[in-house]
C-alpha cells in the first residue's frame, strides 16, 4: 500500500513538471503519409514539439510556419562523416537547418 502511494505521488509530481508532449516523426515507412497531412494531424492534436530523424525537404516545408518546435536529427549514415569533418558538418547544417530557420519558417 505504501509503495503504491509513493508511486502515485511520484507520478503526480512528474506530471506537474511536464512542459509539453512531443512526437518522434520518421520518414522511413512502407506507406508514409504525405508530410502536409502529418503536419496538420499534429497541429489538430495540439502537438507543439516534434523530433525528426532526418531533414527531409518535404517534411521541413510542411512544418514551416506551424510554430511547432522541431529537433532535427542527423541520419545515422552521416554521423561518422559529420563527426570527423567540420566542413561537412557546417555544410549539413547549412542545407538542412539554416535554410529553414527564418521568420515564418521552421522553429528549430
Amino acid at each position: 500500500m505504501l509503495t503504491r502511494l509513493v508511486c502515485l505521488c511520484w507520478a503526480v509530481s512528474f506530471a506537474m513538471c511536464v512542459n509539453g508532449l512531443g512526437v518522434n516523426w520518421g520518414t522511413q515507412a512502407i506507406h508514409p503519409l504525405p508530410p502536409t497531412i502529418v503536419s496538420q494531424l499534429l497541429q489538430d492534436n495540439g502537438i507543439k514539439k516534434v523530433k525528426l530523424f532526418d531533414a527531409d525537404q518535404a517534411t521541413m516545408s510542411a512544418l514551416s510556419g506551424t510554430g511547432m518546435e522541431v529537433m532535427v536529427g542527423i541520419p545515422n549514415n552521416m554521423l561518422a562523416t559529420i563527426a570527423g569533418d567540420y566542413s561537412a558538418a557546417k555544410q549539413w547544417v547549412k542545407q538542412n537547418v539554416t535554410r529553414y530557420n527564418f521568420n515564418g519558417g521552421v522553429t528549430i
